[in-house]
């Protein structure tokens, strides 16, 4: 009886492979992801102007800051600028654009506190059709003020606390409301300090936390803690604030009492 012969699968298998091959070499693009396009690619940045100043007593300082760069890649591309006060991190301005490929400039309207003098952070990112985030480039740009005068400090004196017992404690508050002719936001410091010898003792803080209530309303806080082994008696201390020009405060007496 004749034996039926076994097909052979290698020359089918070559066989879709080859044909495989034939219909990828005939594709116009290379296989990818669909749809996706090049990644947006920054050339160079350019700011204007990269440093003003304010010379008048104004609260603000209007500031028309430009970017320019050029951009590559496949359109339309997504350009955004942020500017980030280095001192505090903070937003002073942002614009966004859409381009094609090619030079862009980008015009982001600043207007500046007197007081917020010193660098900021120019960002400027991009971002493709497809979604994907291009290159990202950075600028400093600097802003300075003529100084008005130093800052001013006000405090007052808690209501004397009982001496604590065995491992109990007490805090003493310290509270100054410190204002500035050039905006409370050009003030850089406000310290603690022995009134004899100079020394540093420690930093009130505006940051609406511990014990601060609300950040950023010109009123600086701290406390000071005393336990049971702490001499009873009046003391005194002084607060000092100092602005980003360095001028300095008169001292401000502070004084508590340990019962």
């Amino acid at each position: 009886m004749p034996v039926a012969r076994r097909g052979r699968p290698a020359p089918v298998l070559l066989t879709v492979a080859a044909l495989l091959g034939a219909a990828l070499a005939a594709c116009d693009a290379a296989p990818g992801i669909p749809g996706e396009s090049a990644r947006p690619v920054i050339e160079d940045v350019r700011v204007t102007p990269l440093r003003d100043s304010l010379a008048s007593s104004a609260p603000t300082a209007e500031v028309p800051l430009v970017v320019e760069t050029e951009v590559g890649g496949a359109g339309p591309i997504t350009v955004r600028v942020r500017v980030r006060y280095a001192e505090t991190d903070s937003l002073a301005g942002q614009a966004e654009v859409e381009v094609e490929p090619g030079p862009v400039r980008v015009e982001v309207p600043l207007a500046l506190p007197r007081g917020a003098t010193g660098a900021y952070d120019v960002v400027v990112t991009t971002e493709g059709p497809d979604g994907r985030l291009g290159d990202e480039a950075r600028a400093v740009f600097r802003f300075a003020a003529t100084n008005l005068g130093p800052p001013v400090v006000a405090v007052n004196p808690p209501l004397p606390r009982p001496l604590p017992t065995g491992q109990d404690t007490v805090q003493v508050p310290i509270v100054a409301a410190v204002s500035d002719p050039d905006g409370i936001a050009n003030v850089a410091l406000v310290i603690v300090r022995d009134p004899e010898s100079g020394r540093f003792i420690g930093r009130l803080l505006d940051d609406g936390e511990g014990k601060d209530e609300v950040a950023g309303d010109g009123v600086y806080s701290a406390a000071i803690e005393v336990g049971s082994g702490f001499p009873p008696g009046t003391y005194a201390l002084e607060v000092v604030a100092v602005d980003r020009a360095e001028a300095v405060s008169e001292p401000a007496r502070f004084t508590f009492t340990i019962q």
